[in-house]
């Protein structure tokens, strides 16, 4: 399916200079959550059911096409929203064309913490629980090396991954909401420490 609708978001985000956006919307009396992310390609757009525990991730290629619905995600959604999957009920057409519907066209102004994008792509990193950003570390002795490359790459980006391997920089994090920190880059915290 090919997904114009997104197009004056991505322009709103590219002029912005932001790669991360949320919105949300509600189908059948349930709310979801949508994260999309433009720093790689292919684009992601994480699907979060809010209350549910269950989130899902679709891929947007070049020329705005959307990646379809897995089998598995549609009788989900289906249990989900209690609709039955028909072509009176509910079909995988149908749901993305009314999110379609509900994408802005503009960049919400609202920064995307890295907890927001993690509870959406937990899968196969190492101390998954560890959601909340708590800060960098910075290694400068040669028996020690950064590491969490592969979780700041999914949760912080192609961007703040390669700066971190470049200069042995560790992302940390923690299970312990109160010990969460407002994001802010490896870069900005070089600077302060170098």
């Amino acid at each position: 399916m090919k997904l114009y609708e997104i197009k004056p978001l991505l322009q709103d985000m590219a002029h912005n200079k932001v790669k991360i956006d949320k919105f949300r919307f509600t189908y059948n009396q349930v709310e979801f959550e949508v994260i999309v992310l433009i720093e790689k390609e292919p684009f992601e757009l994480l699907f979060g059911v809010i209350g549910h525990n269950y989130s899902f991730v679709l891929k947007l290629l070049k020329g705005y096409e959307l990646e379809s619905l897995s089998d598995e995600v549609f009788f989900k959604l289906c249990n989900i929203l209690k609709l039955k999957p028909s072509k009176e009920g509910l079909n995988s057409y149908k749901f993305l064309r009314y999110v379609a519907e509900r994408i802005p066209t503009h960049y919400s102004g609202r920064r995307t913490q890295p907890h927001e994008v993690a509870k959406y792509k937990k899968k196969n990193i190492p101390e998954a629980e560890k959601i909340y950003f708590c800060g960098w570390k910075f290694y400068t002795s040669e028996n020690r090396q950064a590491r969490n490359f592969e979780k700041t790459r999914e949760w912080l980006g192609e961007e703040a991954y390669l700066f971190c391997k470049e200069h042995d920089i560790s992302s940390c994090w923690t299970d312990k909401i109160s010990r969460r920190k407002d994001y802010y880059t490896p870069q900005d915290y070089l600077k302060e420490h170098k």
